[in-house]
């Protein structure tokens, strides 16, 4: 087991165990090869999201009235194809602006849909791993090295087209207890769904999710949760502001 990698100790700021828990499972899981793509790929995507902050391109296409308007180069910190590089820099300068035609172009250039979940669930964790030391003044944690290893490249054969952007699996057969996705009789949002092509791409979600969020069950009920030093409806204005600023398309 590597050392771990998320201490916000220095900070001052009394962190739950379960968050930095939930985020060292997270952190250590990008260096392991995935179902996909090798651990070597898995931490160059992680790079991939810190570069994409500080891309000129990326900056230059956000402010366009169009992503397709502007021409350039991004400012890439590894070697992944150059498909793979485009998605999550877009991934993460402009995801608001996301569409079936851009999920389409990516995989028309090589990154193969279950790919290209598997990257934004790497994003996500990188993002959101980075997005929490930086709201609390601690630096980012160091990308882990990557293990060895090859992709299991295991395509669950319950993935069906139910008209979204890639495959997804269908809540009734992925809250079968043998797969174990979606907890019965739970509301299960599509942003989870989403990620169902690649089942422990949604698994590390659940578990980060877990962690740092309401519970899918509670978010349509009046639940105040105790010992909040603020209430609900001050998180509810915070969420929504968090994902107005993230360019959330919900």
């Amino acid at each position: 087991m590597a050392p771990a990698a998320i201490d916000y100790r220095a900070t001052g700021v009394a962190v739950r165990d379960d968050i930095v828990a939930s985020q060292e499972r997270a952190w250590q899981s990008l260096a392991a090869p995935g179902t996909w793509w090798n651990g070597a790929d898995r931490v160059a995507i992680a790079r991939e999201v810190r570069a994409a902050r500080s891309c000129a391109w990326c900056a230059a296409r956000k402010a366009a009235l169009s992503p397709y308007a502007v021409s350039g180069a991004h400012d890439a910190a590894s070697d992944l194809p150059h498909a793979a590089v485009d998605a999550v820099h877009r991934v993460v300068s402009d995801p608001g602006r996301l569409s079936r035609r851009w999920a389409d172009e990516v995989i028309a250039a090589g990154v193969s849909d279950a790919q290209l979940v598997e990257l934004v669930s790497i994003v996500c964790t990188a993002m959101l791993v980075d997005g929490f030391a930086r709201a609390i003044g601690a630096e980012p944690p160091p990308l882990p090295a990557p293990r060895a290893g090859e992709p299991s490249r295991v395509r669950p054969r319950e993935a069906a087209d139910e008209g979204y952007f890639v495959p997804t699996i269908p809540y009734a057969v992925g809250s079968r207890a043998e797969l174990d996705l979606y907890a019965p009789n739970a509301f299960v949002p599509n942003v989870a769904r989403g990620l169902s092509l690649v089942p422990d791409a949604l698994r590390t979600a659940k578990d980060l999710m877990l962690a740092h969020y309401v519970q899918y069950q509670q978010v349509a009920t009046d639940y105040e949760p105790e010992g909040r030093p603020i209430s609900r409806s001050q998180m509810e204005l915070v969420a929504s502001r968090t994902s107005a600023k993230n360019d959330c398309f919900y």
